[in-house]
């Protein structure tokens, strides 16, 4: 075993996957080895979430074969608090979209367009944070 973490990435435009993987590998100093995986819906991402239990799924919202919503409750109702931290970057930019992704246990939800620092420094702060990553909180909540 190589010792590389798994993240998933889950957008069915290739551009936002693109990008999200630059940004990632240009924080593989800092992070160690990662390994990743994408997919184009929601069907695929379940599948390669299954298949490689990764350390952080990042993932638009609206997906074809089922929802980024979807998918992240469905995870939380099988693996409970085993499920991987899960981070939108998505854009479905209402408050009551960030609203709903983080009541349902999202550890970040990052709206397009962003800055690239500032999905980063998400993907740093749940990777550092490891297995005691909490979800993003909302306020008062």
């Amino acid at each position: 075993m190589t010792g590389a973490r798994n993240l998933v990435i889950a957008d069915a435009d290739p551009r936002e996957r693109d990008r999200c993987e630059a940004l990632i590998h240009a924080l593989g100093p800092e992070l160690g080895e990662i390994k990743l995986h994408t997919a184009v819906d929601g069907r695929e991402a379940l599948t390669l979430i299954e298949l490689h239990r990764p350390a952080l799924v990042l993932s638009e919202v609206l997906l074809e074969g089922g929802s980024g919503l979807a998918l992240l409750r469905r995870l939380r109702r099988l693996r409970g608090a085993a499920a991987p931290p899960f981070i939108f970057v998505t854009s479905m930019a209402r408050e009551s979209d960030r609203y709903w992704g983080l009541r349902n246990g999202a550890h970040g939800y990052v709206m397009k367009p962003y800055e690239d620092e500032v999905l980063q420094a998400k993907i740093r702060e749940v990777l550092v944070g490891g297995q005691g990553a909490q979800p993003e909180r909302l306020n008062g909540l």
